[in-house]
Formats: C-alpha cells, sequence, structure tokens
C-alpha cells in the first residue's frame, strides 16, 4: 500500500531540533530532495566548532506505523557521501546462555544504516518509502 504524504523533516548541523516537520506528497517531497542545500550544509557543518554541532545535514521521512527512512551527507566538500538510514520494526534471532538458547527478538526499533550511498541512491530509497514498497527497501537497505 502506498502512502500519498508522509511526515516530512530535515536535520541541520548547527540547530539541535528538526526543521520543516509536516506532511509531504511525493512530488512535493522530490522537488525539496533535489532543491536541498546538501553541499551547502555540509560546509557550514565543516566550517563549524564541533561543540555546535548537533547531526549531520539530513532529510527524513516517516510514516505513521513507525517506520523511516533517513538519508545524510558526510565527509569532505570535495569528497562526501551520502549514508541511507531505514529505521523499521523487526523479528530477528538473538541467542543467549552462551549461544545455547535461541529466540526471537522484537526490535520495534531496528535501524539499518548504509554509508557509500549516492544521492541519487537517497532518492531511491525515498521514492520506495512513499510507494510503500518496504520488501525492495529491506533487500537493499
Amino acid at each position: 500500500m502506498a502512502y500519498s504524504k508522509l511526515k516530512y523533516s530535515e536535520s541541520h548541523p548547527l540547530k539541535a531540533e528538526l526543521v520543516n516537520k509536516r506532511l509531504l506528497s511525493k512530488e512535493e517531497f522530490v522537488n525539496k530532495y533535489e532543491k536541498f542545500p546538501w553541499k551547502e550544509l555540509l560546509e557550514e557543518q565543516l566550517n563549524a566548532d564541533d561543540k555546535n554541532i548537533h547531526c549531520s545535514p539530513s532529510l527524513n521521512v516517516e510514516n505513521n506505523d513507525g517506520k523511516l527512512i533517513s538519508v545524510s551527507i558526510v565527509g569532505e566538500l570535495n569528497d562526501y557521501e551520502f549514508y541511507v538510514c531505514f529505521k523499521r520494526p523487526i523479528t530477528r534471532k538473538r541467542k543467549k546462555w552462551f549461544g545455547l538458547i535461541e529466540y526471537d527478538y522484537y526490535d520495534k526499533d531496528f535501524c539499518s544504516v548504509i554509508p557509500e550511498q549516492t544521492k541519487n541512491d537517497g532518492l531511491e530509497a525515498f521514492l520506495l518509502f512513499y510507494e510503500g514498497n518496504f520488501e525492495k527497501l529491506e533487500e537493499r537497505w
């Protein structure tokens, strides 16, 4: 099932709070993503005192089920990359008693963080999220 509108927010390096938390349609988001000042915010972060930095420049989209996709830019101005973070609930196997007992563990806030992505990879992740194609997101991220 695809979502027509999802909660959107931005993370800026020198702001502790999220910016522009509101609903955006897929088309509005693509426009925002393409115009987001990725390199300018990265430069701002690189020129700031470390104690003033709260996060890397990021765009975030969340649905009502607690799933979230986030893309961040990191690195240097002439050598940067994007990270794709995919937060979702997941059940996975855990072991205890020195690996003798295996059990299912439900992690409602599981997050995979995949580095070495491009700006286009990030947009692809968001588009899959907007389309509700979580199987493809799970395969890739």
